[in-house]
């Protein structure tokens, strides 16, 4: 039991933590994405 729970802990961890990346992916995405577009602007 315990060690099918540990797995599971792992598991959900990994998922989590890519879960994490993607969100800060998007964003810094969105960031960047802006700030092109307002160099292009200000240029």
């Amino acid at each position: 039991m315990m060690g099918g729970y540990g797995i599971g802990m792992m598991a959900y961890g990994i998922i989590g933590w890519l879960l994490n990346l993607t969100m800060i992916g998007i964003v810094v995405f969105f960031t960047v994405k802006m700030a092109i577009k307002k160099s292009k602007v200000n240029h």
